[in-house]
Protein backbone atom coordinates (compact mmCIF):
# COMPACT_ATOMS: atom_id res chain seq x y z
CA UNK A 1 0.00 0.00 0.00
CA UNK A 2 2.49 2.58 0.99
CA UNK A 3 4.35 1.68 -2.68
CA UNK A 4 1.32 2.18 -4.35
CA UNK A 5 0.83 5.68 -2.27
CA UNK A 6 4.80 6.77 -3.35
CA UNK A 7 3.93 5.74 -6.63
CA UNK A 8 0.50 7.71 -6.82
CA UNK A 9 2.32 11.38 -5.55
CA UNK A 10 4.90 10.68 -8.07
CA UNK A 11 3.39 10.13 -10.74
CA UNK A 12 1.16 13.58 -9.70
CA UNK A 13 4.04 15.36 -9.27
CA UNK A 14 4.78 14.76 -12.74
CA UNK A 15 1.78 15.57 -13.86
CA UNK A 16 1.29 18.69 -12.31
CA UNK A 17 4.69 19.90 -12.94
CA UNK A 18 4.20 19.47 -17.01
CA UNK A 19 3.62 22.40 -18.90
CA UNK A 20 0.39 21.07 -20.57
CA UNK A 21 0.21 20.47 -25.08
CA UNK A 22 -2.46 22.36 -26.62
CA UNK A 23 -3.49 21.21 -30.24
CA UNK A 24 -3.44 24.39 -32.34
CA UNK A 25 -3.01 23.17 -36.09
CA UNK A 26 -2.63 19.90 -38.16
CA UNK A 27 -0.98 19.69 -41.55
CA UNK A 28 -1.47 17.75 -44.90
CA UNK A 29 2.25 16.76 -45.92
CA UNK A 30 4.51 16.06 -49.03
CA UNK A 31 8.03 15.37 -49.26
CA UNK A 32 10.88 14.41 -51.65
CA UNK A 33 13.79 12.87 -49.95
CA UNK A 34 17.10 11.74 -51.30
CA UNK A 35 18.46 8.51 -49.70
CA UNK A 36 21.96 8.01 -49.33
CA UNK A 37 22.76 4.16 -51.11
CA UNK A 38 26.18 4.07 -50.18
CA UNK A 39 28.34 1.57 -51.18
CA UNK A 40 28.22 -1.72 -48.80
CA UNK A 41 31.74 -3.58 -47.66
CA UNK A 42 32.35 -6.30 -49.88
CA UNK A 43 29.77 -5.94 -52.27
CA UNK A 44 31.59 -6.92 -55.42
CA UNK A 45 29.49 -7.69 -57.94
CA UNK A 46 26.04 -6.60 -56.52
CA UNK A 47 28.04 -3.01 -55.96
CA UNK A 48 24.89 0.00 -56.27
CA UNK A 49 23.95 1.17 -59.73
CA UNK A 50 22.63 4.52 -57.88
CA UNK A 51 24.15 6.62 -54.93
CA UNK A 52 20.96 8.75 -54.21
CA UNK A 53 17.52 7.27 -54.44
CA UNK A 54 14.69 9.70 -54.75
CA UNK A 55 11.67 9.05 -52.76
CA UNK A 56 8.53 10.77 -53.16
CA UNK A 57 6.86 10.55 -49.20
CA UNK A 58 3.78 12.26 -48.47
CA UNK A 59 2.23 12.77 -44.78
CA UNK A 60 0.00 14.22 -42.21
CA UNK A 61 1.19 15.92 -38.84
CA UNK A 62 0.24 17.52 -35.40
CA UNK A 63 1.54 20.54 -34.16
CA UNK A 64 1.09 21.03 -30.39
CA UNK A 65 2.41 23.73 -28.55
CA UNK A 66 3.46 23.92 -24.65
CA UNK A 67 2.30 27.79 -24.13
CA UNK A 68 -1.24 29.29 -25.85
CA UNK A 69 0.32 32.42 -26.83
CA UNK A 70 2.30 32.40 -30.77
CA UNK A 71 5.89 30.74 -30.22
CA UNK A 72 7.78 29.47 -27.71
CA UNK A 73 7.93 25.28 -27.62
CA UNK A 74 6.15 22.86 -29.10
CA UNK A 75 5.82 19.36 -30.03
CA UNK A 76 5.42 18.09 -33.82
CA UNK A 77 4.38 14.56 -34.20
CA UNK A 78 3.80 13.13 -37.66
CA UNK A 79 3.83 10.40 -40.27
CA UNK A 80 5.15 9.64 -43.73
CA UNK A 81 4.44 7.06 -46.03
CA UNK A 82 7.22 5.58 -48.94
CA UNK A 83 6.95 3.38 -51.23
CA UNK A 84 10.40 1.37 -52.42
CA UNK A 85 12.14 -1.04 -53.93
CA UNK A 86 14.78 -2.91 -51.91
CA UNK A 87 16.94 -5.23 -51.61
CA UNK A 88 19.36 -6.83 -49.00
CA UNK A 89 23.23 -7.61 -49.10
CA UNK A 90 25.14 -9.57 -46.32
CA UNK A 91 21.98 -8.34 -43.63
CA UNK A 92 21.77 -4.78 -44.83
CA UNK A 93 18.94 -3.28 -46.59
CA UNK A 94 19.51 -1.15 -49.61
CA UNK A 95 17.40 0.70 -52.38
CA UNK A 96 17.41 -0.87 -55.81
CA UNK A 97 15.96 -1.01 -59.14
CA UNK A 98 13.15 -3.99 -60.56
CA UNK A 99 16.08 -5.62 -62.33
CA UNK A 100 17.34 -7.12 -58.98
CA UNK A 101 16.00 -10.43 -58.92
CA UNK A 102 16.37 -10.55 -55.31
CA UNK A 103 14.02 -7.06 -54.64
CA UNK A 104 10.67 -6.38 -52.61
CA UNK A 105 8.31 -4.15 -52.78
CA UNK A 106 8.70 -2.09 -49.42
CA UNK A 107 5.98 -0.24 -47.88
CA UNK A 108 7.07 2.32 -45.16
CA UNK A 109 6.04 4.52 -42.33
CA UNK A 110 8.42 7.16 -40.68
CA UNK A 111 7.21 7.82 -37.05
CA UNK A 112 8.42 11.02 -36.33
CA UNK A 113 8.15 12.50 -32.70
CA UNK A 114 10.10 16.09 -33.05
CA UNK A 115 10.28 18.69 -29.88
CA UNK A 116 11.19 22.35 -31.57
CA UNK A 117 11.10 25.57 -31.07
CA UNK A 118 9.19 28.81 -33.09
CA UNK A 119 10.15 32.21 -34.03
CA UNK A 120 7.13 34.64 -34.80
CA UNK A 121 7.20 37.65 -36.73
CA UNK A 122 4.64 39.83 -38.65
CA UNK A 123 4.67 38.01 -41.70
CA UNK A 124 6.20 34.35 -41.03
CA UNK A 125 6.58 31.96 -38.66
CA UNK A 126 10.19 29.44 -38.06
CA UNK A 127 10.48 26.53 -36.72
CA UNK A 128 13.49 24.34 -35.80
CA UNK A 129 13.22 21.06 -34.26
CA UNK A 130 14.27 17.42 -33.58
CA UNK A 131 13.84 14.13 -32.23
CA UNK A 132 13.13 10.55 -32.26
CA UNK A 133 11.76 8.82 -34.98
CA UNK A 134 10.78 5.27 -35.88
CA UNK A 135 11.44 3.94 -39.60
CA UNK A 136 8.71 1.05 -39.39
CA UNK A 137 9.13 -0.81 -43.20
CA UNK A 138 7.07 -4.29 -44.48
CA UNK A 139 7.85 -6.30 -47.46
CA UNK A 140 4.92 -6.80 -48.89
CA UNK A 141 5.72 -8.62 -52.16
CA UNK A 142 9.04 -10.17 -54.54
CA UNK A 143 9.45 -9.70 -58.25
CA UNK A 144 8.02 -12.34 -60.26
CA UNK A 145 9.66 -14.77 -60.26
CA UNK A 146 12.20 -13.42 -57.63
CA UNK A 147 13.87 -14.94 -55.29
CA UNK A 148 14.08 -12.24 -52.74
CA UNK A 149 13.41 -14.13 -48.68
CA UNK A 150 10.92 -11.66 -46.56
CA UNK A 151 12.72 -13.48 -43.74
CA UNK A 152 16.18 -11.57 -44.89
CA UNK A 153 14.51 -7.93 -44.84
CA UNK A 154 12.66 -8.18 -41.80
CA UNK A 155 15.97 -9.61 -40.22
CA UNK A 156 17.72 -6.40 -41.75
CA UNK A 157 14.56 -3.65 -40.54
CA UNK A 158 14.12 -4.52 -37.09
CA UNK A 159 17.49 -6.90 -36.19
CA UNK A 160 19.97 -4.27 -34.55
CA UNK A 161 17.05 -1.91 -34.04
CA UNK A 162 17.39 -0.68 -37.34
CA UNK A 163 14.63 1.02 -37.71
CA UNK A 164 15.78 3.83 -34.94
CA UNK A 165 16.60 7.37 -36.56
CA UNK A 166 16.82 10.91 -35.22
CA UNK A 167 16.03 13.83 -37.11
CA UNK A 168 16.39 17.45 -37.90
CA UNK A 169 14.22 19.77 -39.51
CA UNK A 170 13.38 23.87 -39.96
CA UNK A 171 10.46 25.35 -41.51
CA UNK A 172 8.86 28.72 -42.73
CA UNK A 173 5.45 29.15 -42.81
CA UNK A 174 3.63 32.19 -44.75
CA UNK A 175 0.09 32.54 -43.51
CA UNK A 176 -2.24 32.81 -46.87
CA UNK A 177 -4.67 35.96 -47.31
CA UNK A 178 -8.48 35.29 -48.04
CA UNK A 179 -10.35 37.49 -49.98
CA UNK A 180 -10.87 40.38 -47.80
CA UNK A 181 -7.00 40.71 -47.50
CA UNK A 182 -6.95 39.05 -43.68
CA UNK A 183 -5.59 35.71 -42.86
CA UNK A 184 -7.64 33.01 -44.11
CA UNK A 185 -6.53 30.59 -40.84
CA UNK A 186 -4.52 28.41 -43.63
CA UNK A 187 -0.65 28.37 -43.65
CA UNK A 188 1.94 27.08 -46.14
CA UNK A 189 4.92 25.84 -44.72
CA UNK A 190 8.05 24.57 -46.49
CA UNK A 191 10.76 23.06 -44.99
CA UNK A 192 13.99 20.88 -44.97
CA UNK A 193 14.39 18.03 -43.15
CA UNK A 194 17.20 15.01 -42.13
CA UNK A 195 16.58 11.91 -40.75
CA UNK A 196 19.91 9.38 -39.60
CA UNK A 197 19.55 5.96 -38.67
CA UNK A 198 21.50 5.85 -35.75
CA UNK A 199 22.25 2.04 -36.41
CA UNK A 200 24.24 2.81 -38.79
CA UNK A 201 26.75 3.48 -35.45
CA UNK A 202 26.62 -0.61 -33.94
CA UNK A 203 26.15 -2.39 -37.08
CA UNK A 204 28.39 -3.06 -40.40
CA UNK A 205 26.09 -0.62 -42.29
CA UNK A 206 28.21 2.33 -43.74
CA UNK A 207 28.31 5.11 -41.49
CA UNK A 208 25.78 7.54 -43.87
CA UNK A 209 23.97 4.35 -45.70
CA UNK A 210 20.45 4.75 -46.27
CA UNK A 211 20.67 8.66 -44.00
CA UNK A 212 17.85 10.89 -46.13
CA UNK A 213 17.46 14.83 -46.59
CA UNK A 214 14.08 16.12 -47.66
CA UNK A 215 12.71 19.21 -48.77
CA UNK A 216 9.21 19.14 -47.54
CA UNK A 217 5.80 21.19 -48.36
CA UNK A 218 2.52 21.37 -46.36
CA UNK A 219 -0.84 22.75 -46.00
CA UNK A 220 -1.06 23.86 -42.20
CA UNK A 221 -4.67 24.41 -40.64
Amino acid sequence: MKRFTAATAVLLILATGLPALTWTHWSLDAGFDLVINSQLPDAGDGAIKEPLDLQFTPGASFHLEFDPEPGGWYFRPGGWLSWTIEEVYSGIARPCDEAENSHMKVLGLMADGPFGYMFTTEKVNIGIQGGPALYLRFPLYTAQEGDGDPAEFWAAYYGGAQFLHVSFASWVSIPLVDSLGGKSGTDILIGLRFYYPVSNLWTEAPLMHTARIGLTAALQF
